[in-house]
């Protein structure tokens, strides 16, 4: 053939040598596949796409706020910054009677209807709080069929009247966190959902999951539609150290949020499923020290500091392990002492007032440090995050809303 010139014509029987060839190949190719892969199905590459992997779009993290009933009537107006608004929340007796205080009441008032409504518009989700916070009170209601039916119509009525999208289980186990996790209490879950309460979470301590094991974790996620860790509380106004409501990291041996993500992770648990709730909320303590972590004055007399309050304090040190802000002052405070004097001829025990300078240390929440638990939940890939609780933040404060920007923003290192 002359340069530049072009056959046009086909060649006899190439066409069936280049199909043979082909197809032997491919078979090669398979064979090896199926070897290297021990026989299991391989994550093969999108033939549409060339370099990116076929994978399941995540689902939206959500934002879930507890609205305490005492609170109702004092926040902003929340919106498309809140998912599920918890009403929290109705109580619960041991014969499976809903308890309908001053408090529960609430439910039916024009300012949590109003809430409520917004929520609706906004494409969010209204959810019934229900709670019982007795261990023997709990057990005498899931230990009888009559008690549990009882309760799951009484919900069941209240869901459908007032047109709820679920139920929150606010069942605490305070002698004993694991609890929750045994078979009696899984089978009351099973009922609330054949029951027909729509949507059903429970709530649950950091320490049900850190000392809860695979298994009894995976059955309690497969009843639920979320497991909501209350992830606060870690030191409280009875602690006997100043420190961190929720810290991010800790001393080896103390508990923190890091240590529940890893074992969820570790475990390979429905991550989609868990919401981390973390604190609108720190404690301030006397202390006898201005320093980090200082042993406190009297312990179980921590008075609560509000998001809110911590706006205006001056002065703020960081907690770099538990990335959590903290602040240190003095106070004049008057102490007592009882004396023995002489009284006339007499000697008598009498009382004394004086006045000291007396440290106060108060660890607290700031937008610096819910944006860094809101990136570790991203970090874990969880279902979403909460908040205990609305109204902590203030009537004007846009915190919720920033922080769920946060939560759909591309998670960061932290």
């Amino acid at each position: 053939m002359a340069d530049g010139e072009v056959r046009t014509g086909k060649v006899p029987g190439l066409k069936k040598h280049i199909l043979l060839w082909v197809g032997t190949a491919l078979l090669i190719v398979g064979i090896v596949l199926t070897v290297l892969s021990k026989g299991k199905p391989l994550d093969l590459l999108n033939p549409l796409s060339s370099s990116q992997k076929v994978t399941k779009v995540p689902e939206a993290m959500r934002v879930v706020g507890f609205l305490p009933t005492w609170m109702i009537g004092k926040t902003k107006t929340y919106g498309s910054e809140i998912d599920q608004l918890v009403f929290s929340s109705v109580g619960v007796s041991e014969d499976g009677s809903l308890i309908w205080d001053v408090q529960a009441k609430k439910l039916n008032s024009d300012d949590y209807i109003n809430l409520k409504n917004n929520i609706t518009a906004a494409g969010g989700k209204n959810i019934l709080g229900i709670e019982l916070f007795d261990d023997k009170g709990i057990d005498t209601l899931i230990a009888s069929d009559s008690a549990k039916q009882n309760l799951y119509n009484e919900v069941k009525d209240v869901v459908e009247a007032g047109n709820f999208d679920g139920v929150n289980v606010d069942f605490e186990y305070m002698g004993n966190p694991t609890r929750i996790l045994d078979d009696d209490f899984m089978s009351f879950l099973d009922g609330a959902k054949v029951a027909g309460w729509k949507d059903v979470s429970v709530d649950i301590f950091a320490n049900t999951i850190v000392k809860g094991n695979k298994d009894s974790l995976d059955s309690l996620l497969s009843k639920v539609d979320s497991a909501i860790i209350m992830a606060y509380d870690f030191h409280r106004p009875s602690s006997t150290i100043a420190g961190p409501v929720a810290p991010i990291g800790a001393e080896a041996g103390v508990r923190s949020i890091s240590e529940i993500t890893q074992k969820i992770v570790d475990f390979g648990l429905e991550k989609q499923k868990v919401i981390m709730a973390y604190p609108l909320y720190g404690y301030e303590w006397e202390t006898d020290t201005n320093l980090e972590n200082s042993v406190t004055r009297a312990a179980g007399y921590g008075a609560t500091v509000f998001y809110k309050d911590g706006i205006g304090f001056t002065g703020v040190n960081w907690d770099d392990l538990a990335q959590s802000p903290w602040v240190a002052w003095q106070e004049k405070a008057q102490r007592s002492r009882v004396v023995t004097q002489k009284v006339g001829k007499k000697y008598k025990k009498v009382t004394q007032y004086y006045t000291v300078d007396q440290w106060h240390q108060a660890y607290f929440e700031n937008e610096e440090s819910l944006g860094i638990k809101v990136q570790a939940a991203k970090q874990a890939q969880l279902g979403g995050i909460g908040f205990w609780a609305l109204g902590y933040e203030g009537k004007t404060s846009d915190l919720i809303k920033n922080l769920k920007t946060k939560l759909q923003s591309p998670p960061t290192p932290l």
